[in-house]
């Protein structure tokens, strides 16, 4: 990473933790706005209605950064496979839901074959698995 990003974003971190609010770009509408931190809803305390929503965006994000539904790309730029925050999302869901979501977003044999190759994830990477038990 660049110095100057990394200084950059270190001096982000400092005023969040100075002020208790962060900076959120909504995806939708593009703008961004400061938020306090304590009015984010943590993913593990969304409604299956929120999962579905997540999940959807999960795979929109997917098909752009790896041109692949199920595949992710990590901050360190490795794909990996399958998703482990899009498994979580999908978990949530009904088994109808799930299965329809998987039947709508089921990769084509074109992006099967367009994707670059991905790893399996390693779940304990940062040192534990965050949905361990959860899945």
């Amino acid at each position: 990473m660049a110095k100057k990003k990394k200084q950059q974003i270190m001096r982000g971190l400092r005023q969040s933790a100075r002020t208790g609010r962060v900076q959120i770009k909504d995806v939708r509408t593009g703008r961004t706005e400061m938020v306090n931190v304590n009015d984010i809803q943590d993913a593990l305390d969304f409604s299956e209605e929120q999962c579905r929503e997540a999940a959807i965006m999960r795979v929109t994000l997917n098909l752009r950064k790896t041109q692949h539904p199920f595949h992710h790309k990590t901050a360190d730029e490795t794909i990996v496979t399958p998703d482990p925050t899009l498994e979580y999302y999908l978990s949530r869901l009904s088994e109808e839901k799930r299965k329809q979501f998987l039947e709508i977003y089921a990769p084509t044999p074109e992006q099967e074959a367009q994707a670059p190759k991905a790893i399996p994830v390693n779940r304990k990477y940062y040192g534990q698995d965050m949905y361990e038990g959860k899945i």
